[in-house]
């Protein structure tokens, strides 16, 4: 592919999902640049990122890849409020913000960042993200960008940084945790691991080619993605993780513990039929099936199946599921459970719905959160 064809794709953020899109585009064929804080910008520069792929969910059946990626730019927060970029290139094609959603928030970098690309590439930029912002990319639309230039995405890939804290399991095998630990690399390692396809969609007609290419670069870097031609409604559906991640990291994420405990589970499954009610509400019941059933799944079942997958974790995946998610959503809720109590308590009281037992949720949330301190 000649230089000047060559698809340029900006990254915002160079965590495990940063790292994990950046390498599988790069095996597709198109140069990577990376946009972090400047206390950052030296690590990625000086050492490589390391990534170990497992080719399998299922235990029996994984093979682990180790793979190294250096070949990227790097641009800082500093660099753009200066207005000097020099490593960012004539053309861009592709922004994918790849940061938490209530980072977008914080301080005025996304602003800044945003009318940089603007006035430097005259909006001819394609926005997306794998790990979308709760306010449906409204946040973004706000700040600048029109709604041709957006296209909606959800990852469904499993990434962490090795190794996490109490895993009962370590893909990783002992030449290579020997190996990472010779690295002393600052960057850390990471794991990741496909589980069914990612997914796109275009909002508008004038973004399909744009939707299309992104997906066939990821495709062919070895990331199985299809475009599903709409929006992924995650901006709407993400409403029910709060219950079910309040709930959860009361018990670190252990599912056994989780699913034995009734009393917690009717208060956190009535909760998800408060947030559903919110969800149907506003969308006048044009939600998708999982939103509108959520009213009519019993308790005993949800908690049995919880406790499958605590077993399923144990002795069936190819890396640890709760440690995973106590490692990432214990985290991102505590970080961010002011941010969603918002956002639902506004969206409860303009459509109009009783949000008692959520409410109940996230006080014994707090409660519990402080005793752990």
């Amino acid at each position: 592919m000649a230089e000047e064809n060559q698809t340029e794709v900006l990254i915002i953020g160079a965590g495990n999902i940063g790292r994990v899109y950046g390498y599988h585009l790069f095996k597709g064929g198109a140069k990577i640049h990376y946009y972090v804080r400047e206390h950052n910008k030296q690590n990625l520069i000086n050492y490589p990122l390391i990534m170990h792929g497992l080719s399998s969910v299922i235990r029996l059946c994984n093979k682990t890849s180790t793979e190294k990626f250096s070949d990227y730019t790097v641009t800082t927060d500093k660099d753009i409020s200066n207005g000097n970029a020099p490593n960012l290139p004539e053309h861009l094609d592709y922004v994918i913000f790849t940061v938490p959603a209530h980072r977008l928030s914080e301080g005025d970098w996304l602003k800044t960042l945003i009318t940089f690309i603007n006035d430097k590439y005259q909006k001819n930029v394609y926005y997306t993200s794998p790990i979308p912002d709760e306010t449906g990319m409204e946040r973004l639309l706000n700040m600048g960008i029109d709604k041709s230039q957006l296209i909606a995405g959800q990852t469904n890939v499993c990434s962490y940084f090795a190794p996490l804290a109490d895993q009962k399991y370590e893909p990783r095998s002992k030449d290579i945790i020997e190996k990472d630990n010779e690295e002393k690399n600052p960057n850390k390692v990471i794991v990741f691991c496909p589980t069914i396809p990612d997914i796109v969609g275009n909002l508008t007609e004038e973004a399909k080619e744009a939707a299309d290419k992104y997906v066939n670069i990821l495709n062919k870097g070895g990331l199985k993605t299809i475009n599903i031609k709409k929006d992924t409604e995650y901006g709407i559906n993400a409403l029910l993780a709060a219950p079910l991640f309040t709930c959860f990291a009361m018990f670190n994420w252990n599912f056994y513990n989780i699913g034995r405990n009734l009393d917690t589970m009717s208060l956190m499954t009535a909760s998800l039929c408060e947030v559903s009610s919110i969800i149907m509400k506003k969308t006048n019941n044009q939600c998708n099936f999982l939103v509108k059933i959520v009213p009519f799944i019993p308790t005993l079942l949800f908690a049995s199946v919880l406790i499958l997958i605590h077993f399923i974790s144990l002795y069936v995946c190819s890396f640890d599921i709760e440690a995973f998610c106590n490692a990432h959503f214990k985290v991102k809720l505590g970080e961010q459970t002011d941010y969603w109590n918002n956002i639902i308590n506004s969206e409860a009281e303009k459509y109009d719905v009783d949000i008692t037992n959520f409410k109940k949720l996230i006080k014994q949330y707090k409660e519990t959160s402080k005793k752990d301190e």
